[in-house]
């Protein structure tokens, strides 16, 4: 017979081997790396890609799609690696908080700001070659309730940017810690630096002002239709971006009152806030996607 220590060891072991697979989730997401082919670039532009598990070749299923775009510096895999991307789809889409999703996690270079600036038309790279690219590879819908975009720091700037230009395209927005600095930028900002901002070897300001969201603002509210938004940034953020999210927020709550939504939560700029964040933004732009 065995020891009464051994017997409870066994029966702490199996507990935990329940415990273990209650919590380990069923459903798992793949993720794999692909490229489109810019012509408007002249190079192509990486990204990786999240499918949801349950996605098959063949299917006549099509998913949601979510563009989620990286900060200064980043790539096509920092989402992934620093974001906790991976996990939070799998755990969102396990417990029915949002959909089924395909998510597309680009590069167009470390410092394109996901505009069309003096070095290079990214904004236009991405709306003109990546996503008919991603629409013609992947099951994803092609309507503008099946397709979304978010971003954190540079990313936010541009998933906000994207949004204002070419609302008829995206069904919601998730601005995370956006560097959307008005009227300009400090001067510990990577945008002080970066070619798209800078004309005879010096930062433009102008230019920056023409490319900054609020340039689109007049334009996006004479239109029609309205991308809901949820911005989030971290309260200690050393570069400024809390009040500037409150502002960007106080805008567009004169222009779509019941549709944007602010959150400031304890942090820095930092991946613990961007990770943190995520999930709550994902949740409301799927919700908002279904509704509208």
């Amino acid at each position: 017979m065995p020891f009464p220590q051994i017997q409870s060891f066994q029966r702490l072991t199996a507990a935990l081997a329940l415990a273990m697979a209650l919590v380990t989730p069923a459903q798992a997401g793949d993720v794999y790396s692909d490229a489109a082919p810019s012509p408007v670039l002249g190079r192509d532009i990486k990204f990786t890609v999240y499918l949801p598990d349950g996605y098959k070749p063949g299917s006549a299923t099509a998913y949601p799609v979510i563009y989620l775009l990286h900060g200064a510096g980043g790539d096509e895999n920092e989402w992934r690696t620093k974001g906790g991307a991976v996990e939070s789809l799998d755990g969102l889409i396990k417990r029915g908080q949002i959909r089924p999703s395909v998510v597309v996690m680009p590069t167009a270079g470390p410092a394109s700001w996901w505009a069309d600036g003096v070095a290079d038309k990214a904004g236009t790279a991405i709306m003109k070659d990546l996503l008919p690219y991603v629409e013609s590879r992947y099951r994803v819908q092609t309507e503008r309730s099946g397709r979304a975009i978010g971003g954190l720091s540079m990313g936010g700037y541009g998933a906000l940017n994207l949004s204002l230009r070419n609302p008829e395209q995206f069904c919601g927005a998730a601005i995370i810690s956006p560097a959307i600095y008005d009227p300009l930028p400090p001067e510990t900002s990577a945008a002080r630096r970066t070619p798209q901002f800078v004309r005879n070897g010096q930062f433009d300001a102008d230019t920056w002002k023409s490319l900054n969201y609020a340039a689109a603002l007049d334009g996006y509210k004479a239109g029609a239709r309205r991308v809901p938004m949820w911005i989030v940034s971290g309260d200690h953020d050393y570069l400024g971006i809390a009040p500037m999210s409150a502002n960007l927020f106080w805008r567009l709550h004169q222009i779509q009152p019941k549709q944007v939504e602010l959150r400031v939560i304890d942090g820095d700029h930092e991946w613990l806030v961007f990770r943190d964040a995520l999930p709550d933004a994902l949740q409301y732009v799927d919700k908002q996607c279904r509704q509208g």
